[in-house]
């Protein structure tokens, strides 16, 4: 019995192991991204496929994207559901801004290789004006973020 039991902890081990070394880029890996944005062979790949993004000004409310868009507590928007979507937001779950038209759009970057969490959490249910660069695809809105400022009641919205 305990031979059983010792076998699957090793095994759940070597496991665990092989999914954390499998997930971290390995030097060399790491070597080939610094190399490519200055080998010029990488850069003319890279024309042949340019980008879907293109610049924007959005206007609309600060959002958690899971119950925005699974509705399980309500709406998912507004005043009530801000220590929500704080705990939302906090927990991991991707932060959006919903315009005018019901249109969410998922801010997932900010800086380079850095979500919104930290930028977006103090205007959580609060209506703001971005501006940065849209990607859309299948159906997706991802907004790489350039700027954000607060929009006042009453401040006409574009």
């Amino acid at each position: 019995m305990k031979t059983a039991t010792l076998l699957s902890v090793l095994i759940v081990l070597s496991v665990a192991t092989v999914t954390t070394e499998a997930e971290q880029p390995s030097a060399k890996d790491v070597a080939k991204i610094k190399a490519m944005s200055s080998d010029d062979a990488a850069r003319k790949e890279n024309l042949r496929f340019p980008p879907l993004t293109k610049a924007v000004e959005i206007t609309g409310e600060v959002v958690d994207s899971w119950c925005y868009t699974s509705q399980v507590m309500g709406p998912g928007r507004g005043e009530r559901h801000k220590a929500c979507g704080l705990a939302c937001a906090h927990g991991g779950v991707t932060i959006g801004i919903v315009d005018d038209k019901g249109t969410l759009f998922i801010a997932a970057k900010h800086k380079g290789f850095q979500g919104c969490k930290e930028l977006l959490t103090p205007y959580m249910a609060k209506r703001v004006k971005v501006k940065g660069w849209l990607a859309s695809k299948g159906g997706c809105n991802v907004l790489k973020i350039q700027s954000v400022e607060e929009v006042k009641p009453g401040s006409p919205s574009k």
